[in-house]
C-alpha cells in the first residue's frame, strides 16, 4: 500500500463526524438514510465556519477540542530523529491542534446546510491557489441526519456515494467498510451563543473509533514504502497505539465545529441552490 493510500484511509477515519459530509466530487442531491421525521428547526438553515488569528498568537475559531486528562499526560512523538519527545497533551497538543485546524479549516470549508427534510450539504473548496480558496463548490447527498432530541442527532453517510470516485478496490473496500461501521454516529449539539450551535462527538464514540484506527494502522504493510514515508508513518503509528492508554486517564474529550448562522432556517421541502463563486 503506497503512503498516499494509508493517509486518504487515515484521514477518512478520522473525518467520520460532521465534516465527512465534505467528501465526493459533485453536486447531485440524494443518498443519506432519510429524515426520522422528527424535525429540529434551529438548526436547520446554513451556517458558516468562523476563525481568526494569525500565526504569532494562534488561531481560535470553529475548531475546537477538549481533552481533560491528568495534568502530567503525555504523547511521545517521534519526528524522525529516532528519539520520542514527550509532548505534553493539555498545555502543548491541544492548543497546537485548536491553532493549527482554525488556520487551515476556512480554506478548506466554507458552510454547512441542515435542511428541514433531513440532509447536510457543505460547501467545500474547489480549487485552491498559493494557500488561497479560489473556488468554492455545493456537494449534496453524502450525509443526512435525524433528530434524537434536541441536544442530539444521528449522522448517517452515504457510504456508497462516498466512495464512488475511488479507483483502487482495495483502498475503497477498507474505506466503505469504516463508513458501513459508523453508520449511525451520535453528534451532540451545544449551544455556545444563540446563533452558535457547537456539533461534536464525545469520549463514548472516539474511543472505539480509536480502536478501529490503531487496528487499521497495524495491519499496513511497510514494504513498498520509501525510507521518508517509514518515517512518517512509524511516527502515526506510535502517536495512535499511545491513545488506547491515555484515553483511560480521559475524564472528557470533546471534538467537533462552532458554526455561525448564515442564512434563516429553509421551508419544508426547499432546495437549496448556490453558486459557486
Amino acid at each position: 500500500m503506497k503512503m498516499k493510500k494509508f493517509f486518504y484511509l487515515m484521514a477518512m477515519v478520522c473525518s467520520i463526524g460532521l465534516l465527512a459530509s465534505c467528501g465526493g466530487d459533485d453536486d447531485d442531491e440524494g443518498g443519506g438514510s432519510g429524515p426520522s421525521g422528527k424535525r429540529l428547526p434551529a438548526i436547520e438553515g446554513t451556517w458558516n465556519v468562523w476563525s481568526q488569528g494569525d500565526d504569532i498568537n494562534g488561531y481560535k475559531g470553529s475548531a475546537q477540542i477538549t481533552w481533560e486528562v491528568v495534568e502530567d499526560a503525555k504523547i511521545n512523538i517521534d519526528l524522525g530523529t529516532g528519539t520520542a519527545m514527550p509532548i505534553p497533551i493539555k498545555t502543548t497538543l491541544v492548543p497546537l491542534a485548536n491553532s493549527m485546524a482554525n488556520k487551515f479549516l476556512p480554506s478548506l470549508l466554507k458552510s454547512v446546510t441542515f435542511t428541514a427534510d433531513g440532509q447536510i450539504n457543505a460547501m467545500v473548496a474547489g480549487d485552491i491557489d498559493d494557500g488561497q480558496t479560489t473556488l468554492w463548490r455545493s456537494i449534496n447527498g453524502y450525509s443526512s441526519y435525524t433528530v434524537i432530541n434536541d441536544q442530539l442527532i444521528m449522522l448517517h453517510i452515504n457510504a456508497d456515494k462516498a466512495t464512488e470516485g475511488m479507483d483502487d478496490p482495495e483502498l475503497k473496500a477498507q474505506v466503505r467498510a469504516i463508513l458501513v461501521k459508523y453508520s449511525a454516529i451520535p453528534i451532540n449539539i451545544r449551544w455556545n451563543g444563540p446563533d452558535n450551535p457547537y456539533f461534536y462527538v464525545d469520549k463514548a464514540f472516539i474511543e472505539p473509533l480509536i480502536a478501529t484506527m490503531v487496528g487499521v494502522v497495524n495491519k499496513i504493510p511497510i514494504t513498498d514504502l520509501d525510507d521518508d514515508d517509514i518515517k512518517t508513518f512509524k511516527m502515526i503509528k506510535g502517536v495512535l497505539n499511545q491513545l488506547p492508554a491515555i484515553m483511560d486517564q480521559t475524564t472528557k474529550f470533546e471534538a467537533g465545529i462552532e458554526l455561525t448562522r448564515a442564512n434563516p432556517p429553509l421551508p419544508f421541502g426547499a432546495t437549496l441552490r448556490i453558486l459557486t463563486e
